[in-house]
Parts: structure tokens; sequence; C-alpha cells
């Protein structure tokens, strides 16, 4: 009887990790969906997600509101990839903000006025890093049209602990926001469970 209960939770339990698994997959291809349109997502396997964002990113302008002041802050997050394990990403620190893509938006802003794109922040886990290309962005948008060596837009790898992403439509920013917080938890849980000794 006991040899009996065991069989059975073995298959439970294997069924239970093919489901995950499943579920799991479904999330990543919304991801690589909903960011379609703001670059490409490309993935080995369902537990690493390597990004690839259009070039060259946008420069950001995102205002802030103290003391009854608006001041502004700029972003630029030039990575040609990033390579995202779902496990290592800290999925109660994504965060969503709008920005504008035009660096002079500070001069025409009234107070209220909504960004026309939005940055989906992610970092990592404590102690965690993700591996990176990076680009001078200056030099790749002074480039003319044509193909050009990855040397003359400076291209080298990084380590970072956190990342933007931008996106032109927000309801694609908030599934993808979605999913990618469902994505990560169910690639931590499909780590502890496959790390589980099975039982004799």
């Amino acid at each position: 009887m006991k040899s009996l209960c065991l069989f059975v939770f073995g298959c439970l339990s294997v069924f239970s990790l093919g489901c995950v698994a499943q579920d799991l997959h479904s999330q990543v291809q919304s991801l690589k969906t909903s960011y379609a349109a703001s670059g490409s997502i490309v993935s080995t396997d369902d537990h690493t997600l390597v990004i690839e964002p259009n070039m060259p990113a946008p420069m950001l302008a995102m205002p802030k509101f103290e003391n009854g002041q608006t001041t502004w802050s700029y972003y630029a997050f030039p990575l040609a990839s990033i390579t995202v394990p779902l496990a290592e990403i800290d999925e109660t620190l994504i965060g969503e903000d709008r920005v504008f893509t035009n660096p002079e938006a500070a001069k025409a802003y009234r107070p209220g006025d909504a960004g026309d794109a939005t940055l989906v922040v992610v970092v990592g886990k404590p102690g965690k890093q993700f591996h990176s290309l990076t680009y001078d962005r200056d030099k790749l948008t002074q480039l003319g049209p044509g193909p050009h060596s990855s040397t003359a837009y400076a291209q080298a790898p990084d380590e970072v602990m956190a990342f933007g992403l931008t996106f032109t439509d927000q309801a694609s920013a908030h599934a993808f926001v979605a999913s990618l917080r469902k994505a990560v938890l169910m690639a931590r849980a499909q780590n502890v469970a496959q790390a589980r000794p099975v039982q004799p």
C-alpha cells in the first residue's frame, strides 16, 4: 500500500510539473507577443529570455513632482541584448512609469500631460546581475544608413542589476508586466520542484 501511495504521489508530481511547464511556456509566448513592437525576445528554454530592444534606444524624459515643483530625469537604456534568467528577477520591484520620448518634452510640458510611452523597469534579486551587450547610443545615432559593425557603435559586454524596456503602447506594457510576474513565479516554482529529491 505504501509503495502504491508513493507511485501515485510521484505521478501527481510529474503531472503537476508538466502543467507548470506548459503554463510557463504560455507566459513566455505572451511576453514575446506583447514586446514585439519594441524589440524581440528569444528563449532557448522557458527559463531564460534573451531580450533584444529596437536600436537606438529612445532618450526618455520623466517628470517628477516634489513640493509643487516639476523636475525632470533623463534615461537611455542602450541595450543590444540582455540575458535574463526568469528566476533571478525580483517580481516585487517590476515597475511602470509614463515617460516622454521627446527629450525636449520639458519645454512644452503642462502638469497633467501624459507621456507617450511606458517604461518598464526590471530589477534582479539581491546579488544577481544580468549579462548584457550595451552600445554607445550617440555613436549609433550618428551612423548613416546601411550595415555597420558592432565596433562602430562601441558594443561591449556589461553586467547590470536592473534595466528598462520602453513600450509605445501602454496596454502592451501592462500585458508584459502581468505575464512577466507570472512567469517569474512559475520558473522559480519549477526550479524548486525539480531540485526536490524524489522519495524512494
